[in-house]
């Protein structure tokens, strides 16, 4: 192995300091009275903005709806959109599932089966997950993009499909403009490549790396889709329970 499972836990918990120290300064700001909550539950890495029928807060900028007013966004609310995407259940839900998945076929095959290698690749999984958020987070905070998710507040499944989709690689900023989600790719492929320090000598090389960040971009592309159209599916399923009833 290039690193061992002890350099690997070392580094977890130094990457875990570091975010203990931003929730500190975050809860420091909050006493002063200068932080500020949204509405909204977040979900995921972002906080959501919700779909005209479930609230009268402000609503994403699409055509026929009222844009989402540009505003600065404060550190304290940064941090705390930032607090909710690494401690929130889909943030826990999504390492679970993909070292499932790379259990099953067994990669890498240097961390073996049965519950050490779950564990070795849930850990990685997390640990990438929380790399891949505190470089966002710096990203965003530089470039003033607002990681907020929000709905499309449009009609027919191919224009919700497109927004979904296009809102993934542009980020709209303070100011209202749109530009590429530079924090997302340097997030994703940034924690691609520094898990080669704990990933075997035959995965942590350039490929490898640029595969895992590509793997984890077209997830949470699919995610953020599935995000849009997530309060039709739910909608359906209540209806055809009370159906059942």
């Amino acid at each position: 192995m290039k690193a061992s499972n002890t350099q690997f836990f070392v580094a977890a918990r130094m990457g875990l300091n570091v975010l203990l120290a931003l929730l500190s300064g975050y809860c420091a700001c909050a006493q002063d009275g200068r932080s500020a909550t949204y509405s909204d539950a977040p979900l995921a890495e972002e906080v959501q903005v919700a779909r005209p029928e479930d609230t009268n807060s402000e609503l994403p900028d699409a055509p026929g709806s009222i844009p989402l007013r540009a505003r600065r966004i404060t550190m304290p609310e940064r941090l705390w959109i930032y607090h909710h995407s690494v401690f929130n259940p889909d943030s826990l839900l999504a390492p679970a599932f993909g070292a499932a998945l790379a259990q099953a076929s067994n990669q890498p095959p240097e961390w073996g089966q049965g519950a050490s290698g779950y564990g070795t690749r849930l850990a990685s999984g997390y640990g990438r997950m929380v790399i891949n958020r505190t470089i966002r987070f710096g990203f965003a905070a530089l470039d003033h993009e607002d990681p907020r998710f929000s709905y499309s507040n449009e009609a027919g499944f191919w224009r919700r499909f497109r927004y979904a989709s296009v809102h993934y690689v542009v980020a709209r900023t303070d100011s209202g403009k749109r530009i590429p989600a530079f924090s997302r790719f340097a997030g994703t492929y940034g924690a691609a490549f520094i898990a080669n320090e704990w990933y075997p000598e035959s995965r942590a090389n350039t490929g490898h790396a640029l595969m895992r960040g590509s793997t984890a971009l077209a997830a949470g592309w699919a995610w953020n889709v599935f995000r849009e159209f997530w309060p039709d599916i739910k909608n359906a399923l209540h209806h055809s329970k009370d159906q059942q009833d």
